[in-house]
């Protein structure tokens, strides 16, 4: 769905910078400006001039460089959508600064649009396996060799939002491991191998049966998409935000849409 959306810069100038460069196009968008690893470390940008005009900056840098990177979007009145992960240790700090200094924040450990389509669903999911009988929830996420973490964000994100649905699970087990697990821990596996871009699968086994839900990336234009989304969304709103945010607003335009449609026949 394209939109009109701001001018942004960006934070950091890896794969996934690029690829939002690339998305620009296609989105019909203006980045303004990218910082490199060494502009954010030597504490840029410090001025407003230095954003050439840019209203929302998107940061996939370092998850060292995100304290620093929001602190200073705060300072120069830069609403900030931040993909990079790991740096959740550091979270209440930076989230106070965003408050303190009346900022812009949305954060998401993946901002692909059918990704939180699948977390919308395994939210409704858990709530109907939640006390049945014999299901048991998991997780297994597969990434490219070159990937650094294990398991990914994202699937951690996915184990969090199952804890806090399902009452008998209260910790994740992050494989490997030997031997069998304890009945309140959720399984979480990861696979290390060729290219891959992603892929997360959310299983419900039974004993009989089992439900499946699985995302696939296929190219990383569906996170770049994603994030110009965010920042669309994020435009003009104060606070801190998640991807969560996003979707429930285009799921309430989904059911104004769909009453209007009943309504015409």
């Amino acid at each position: 769905m394209k939109q009109s959306v701001p001018r942004l810069c960006l934070f950091g100038d890896g794969k996934m910078s690029r690829a939002v460069q690339a998305a620009a196009k296609a989105w019909d968008v203006t980045v303004t400006s990218v910082f490199n690893g060494d502009d954010l470390r030597n504490g840029q940008p410090r001025k407003k001039a230095a954003l050439k005009g840019a209203e929302v900056g998107l940061d996939f840098s370092a998850p060292e460089a995100v304290p620093g990177n929001v602190r200073r979007a705060v300072a120069l009145e830069l609403p900030l959508v931040v993909g990079t992960t790991n740096w959740q240790d550091q979270a209440p700090d930076v989230k106070a600064a965003v408050l303190n200094g009346e900022g812009s924040l949305l954060h998401a450990p993946n901002f692909a649009y059918a990704l939180n389509v699948l977390i919308y669903l395994l939210k409704q999911a858990a709530l109907l396996f939640d006390g049945e009988e014999g299901f048991d929830p998991f997780i297994w996420e597969k990434h490219h060799a070159r990937n650094e973490e294990s398991p990914s964000g994202t699937a951690l994100y996915i184990g969090e939002v199952l804890l806090d649905a399902i009452d008998h699970k209260d910790l994740l087990h992050i494989g490997p491991g030997s031997g069998p697990i304890s009945s309140n821990q959720l399984s979480v596996a990861s696979v290390r191998a060729g290219s891959d871009p992603g892929c997360h699968t959310v299983g419900f086994d039974g004993t009989a049966e089992m439900l499946e839900l699985v995302h696939t990336v296929r190219d990383r234009s569906a996170f770049a998409a994603g994030a110009i989304r965010a920042a669309c969304w994020l435009h003009g709103r104060k606070g801190i935000y998640t991807m969560e945010d996003v979707m429930e607003d285009l799921i309430g335009q989904a059911h104004i849409a769909l009453e209007e449609g009943l309504g015409e026949t």
